[in-house]
Formats: structure tokens, C-alpha cells, sequence
């Protein structure tokens, strides 16, 4: 990204993320670091570029690429758009199927799940991508093609555990892994409410139940989390594999020090590494970075302990 951020200013705060992350995690920051190359062509060419790198939906200061840790795995994660906004919502999912093909030679797993052209997109699509030491995986992220998503993939008992008021916003592909992943919106989760989704998909609640108190830091109430919250499930061939819920961690945690702090508490705790985490932040002054962490997480899944996620901008 050396070259790209000595032409294109908005570039700079990207190549510097990837350079305090390259010690760390050296052949997948070099990986990571071709695949955006790719990723963001559209961005770098976009016809409109006062305003490409600050147009996207994906963070909340319209910025093109969003990294993020996970206490998961040891991994270089990210998602990034394909072009400017001058191109349409379908344009911008047709060009991402034609990276990914380039990437993976197997992107049209998923076609009987991408919208119709004649239906309004919010989001578009996006790219995400996950390095670790020696494997490289991508995922395709566009809009929910209709409400009925859910019902076409989960199972019953999951189904109807599920808050009726969840709006079904995303999916996110992953043709290498098969997995669908449900993204949903939901106004002020109960904490009874998903404890029944938790049970109902084969998840133990009580460690969610105790993850939220810990994140919120307020004793617990009615509510899991406060405001609107959204909801991610993920399947693979009609079978659960894990469960999350996330919220923006500005209104929930407060600034960047604040969510810092809390997310060092927290892996302290859990015996979690932060080193990608402490690469991706930095250590300038905090105030210097208004609103760098954008949705935090957490889940359960089939195989591993529960985990949290924060997303991070360059």
C-alpha cells in the first residue's frame, strides 16, 4: 500500500495500520496487503474522488476499509469497499463477484442469493477478508435480498426463537467455508429473549448473559443491551454453527480510551493476546482519533469458547 498512499492522500492512515501491524503478523500483513491492493482498485479509480473515501456506508466517518480484531484467532481481518459511490449498488456486487473469482475461482456458490437489479440496495457489497499465518479467506457481504432469508435458512426451533421485530439487514458468503451468515436488527434485546435463542440453538446463554454485563459494566436489567442492537447467526447446510449480538461501542462504552480500556479489562481477563489489537490502534493520544472503534461483539460458537470483536478505522 507504499505506492497507493504516496499518490492518494486518504491512502496514508491505511498504509501506516498495516505498518505498525506488520512485525506482528509479517507474510499475513503482506498478503492482506495485495488483497486490498485489489479490493480498493475501485476506490483509487473512483470518478468522483474528493469524495470516495469518505462516502461509504461501512464506518461512521464514510472511510473505505474497516479492520477488526477478534479474541478468535490470531488473524489480519478486514473489510473494505470495491468502488465509489458513483457506481450502483448492483455494479458494485457484480465487481465484487469478479474480484473474488480472481481470489478464489469459486464465487458463484451464492448467486441464487444476490438481489434482483431492479431492487434498491442499501449497503451494496463489500469484501471481507482474513489472513492468518498461512491461509487466506474471503467473504462477500450485500444486502439482505428480501425479508424471507431467514425462513429459506434456519432452522425451525431457531426460527421462531427468534424476536419477531429482528429486521434481516445482511449476509455475509463465505464460498470457501459454505457458511451464510444472517445479520439482523433488533430493537432492545431482552435478556429472556436470548436466552431462549441461545438455548434453542444448542448454546449454553449463561456465558452471553455474563459477556454482556461485563461489556455494559451497569448491572443487569431487563434488557441484554441498551438501544437497538443487531444480530448475527451463522449456518452451514440447514446446521447452527454460532450465535453473536453487536452494538455500536461509542453510544455503549463512550471514546476511543474508554472502549480501549474496556477491551484490555476484558482480554485480561479471558486470557486473551491483544498484540494485533495494540498494532492496529496505535499509541497516539486518544483524542487525536475521534470515533476509531466502530461495532463490538460477541458470541458463542459450536467449536470454541465465547469471543468478542471490536471493528477499528485506520
Amino acid at each position: 500500500m507504499t505506492l497507493m498512499a504516496s499518490m492518494i492522500p486518504e491512502a496514508i492512515p491505511l498504509d501506516r495500520l498495516l505498518s505498525r501491524l506488520r512485525p506482528v503478523m509479517p507474510d499475513a500483513v503482506e498478503r492482506a496487503d495485495r488483497a486490498l491492493g485489489t479490493v480498493l482498485a475501485g476506490i483509487c479509480q473512483s470518478s468522483w474522488p474528493e469524495i470516495a473515501w469518505r462516502a461509504s456506508s461501512l464506518t461512521n466517518t464514510g472511510y473505505p476499509v474497516e479492520f477488526s480484531w477478534s479474541s478468535r484467532d490470531a488473524s489480519v481481518r478486514w473489510v473494505a469497499e470495491v468502488a465509489g459511490p458513483e457506481v450502483s449498488g448492483c455494479g458494485k456486487i457484480a465487481l465484487a463477484l469478479q474480484i473474488l473469482h480472481g481470489f478464489e475461482g469459486h464465487s458463484s456458490c451464492f448467486s441464487h442469493l444476490l438481489p434482483q437489479p431492479s431492487q434498491p440496495l442499501r449497503f451494496g457489497a463489500w469484501i471481507g477478508g482474513r489472513h492468518d499465518g498461512r491461509h487466506d479467506r474471503y467473504k462477500l457481504y450485500l444486502d439482505a435480498a428480501n425479508g424471507s432469508v431467514a425462513k429459506q435458512f434456519l432452522p425451525p426451533g431457531v426460527l421462531h426463537s427468534v424476536p419477531s421485530r429482528t429486521i434481516w439487514r445482511m449476509l455475509g458468503l463465505d464460498a470457501d467455508q459454505g457458511t451464510i451468515e444472517l445479520y439482523g436488527r433488533l430493537a432492545k434485546p431482552e435478556v429472556w429473549e436470548m436466552e431462549r435463542l441461545m438455548v434453542h440453538c444448542g448454546f449454553d446463554p449463561d456465558p452471553m448473559m455474563d459477556f454482556s454485563l461485563r461489556l455494559t459494566g451497569r448491572p443487569r436489567d431487563d434488557f441484554l443491551l441498551p438501544g437497538t442492537a443487531g444480530i448475527s447467526l451463522t449456518v452451514r447446510d440447514g446446521l447452527l454453527l454460532a450465535a453473536g449480538f453487536f452494538v455500536h461501542s461509542g453510544p455503549l462504552i463512550g471514546n476511543t480510551n474508554a472502549v480501549s480500556t474496556r477491551i484490555r479489562e476484558l482480554a485480561r481477563l479471558h486470557g486473551w493476546n491483544t498484540d494485533i489489537y495494540d498494532a492496529m490502534l496505535g499509541s497516539d493520544p486518544p483524542e487525536k482519533k475521534p470515533g476509531r472503534h466502530g461495532m463490538i461483539g460477541f458470541g458463542v460458537a459450536a467449536d470454541s469458547k465465547p469471543w468478542m470483536q471490536i471493528g477499528l478505522r485506520p
